[in-house]
């Protein structure tokens, strides 16, 4: 794991990174934790602690750390530690997502999506998606409303935010939303996002 970490700072540059802006290679390497688990999280996590430390103020780093650490949660087989990283993961998003909104220029993802609407888009998946017992998902479903409502959305490529839609027609049934459901649904419908949703059924 420490060859592991170390290879990852030195891929990063962390000793002249600025972190005042997250780049790409920070930006990959919490997808590859996400989407590879296991020693990928655990180097991501570590990496985002060095991020956060060395920029308290920068809200991608602190997003990104609190993403890892609900990553880190899934990871645990103790449950006093799933509890630990889920609350902590929980929270650093919220706050990040509040910070972001104080700027002016939140600024774009690697792959040109604008960073709040992003980071949104996973907060809202993750706070939708964890135990009841966090009281996260009234907050997880407020902010897929902000989404559905962000005309910038409806301007992004449907392959690239195909996930906000199916995440937030999940939140919808998972809360028993109907009404908002349809509407969402006649969106996503009108996007040409409704069968990425429903990849099986349409095979």
């Amino acid at each position: 794991m420490k060859k592991i970490f170390a290879a990852v700072l030195i891929q990063l540059g962390m000793t002249t990174f600025a972190f005042a802006t997250l780049d790409a290679q920070l930006e990959g390497l919490y997808n590859k934790a996400a989407q590879q688990g296991g020693d990928a999280i655990e180097a991501s996590y570590e990496a985002f602690k060095v991020a956060q430390q060395k920029n308290p103020t920068d809200p991608a780093a602190l997003f990104y750390l609190g993403a890892s650490e609900t990553l880190m949660a899934k990871e645990s087989w103790l449950p006093w530690r799933k509890v630990g990283y889920a609350e902590n993961g929980i929270a650093r998003m919220d706050k990040a997502l509040r910070m972001l909104e104080e700027l002016e220029n939140p600024g774009r993802s690697a792959k040109g999506m604008p960073r709040d609407l992003l980071f949104k888009g996973i907060a809202a998946t993750t706070f939708t998606k964890v135990p009841a017992f966090f009281n996260a998902f009234d907050r997880g479903f407020e902010l897929y409303g902000e989404l559905m409502g962000d005309p910038r959305l409806s301007h992004m490529p449907v392959q690239a935010v195909s996930w906000i839609y199916c995440g937030a027609l999940e939140a919808a049934d998972l809360g028993e939303k109907s009404e908002l459901k349809s509407e969402w649904q006649a969106e996503a419908k009108t996007r040409g996002a409704l069968p990425l949703c429903q990849p099986d059924k349409d095979q």
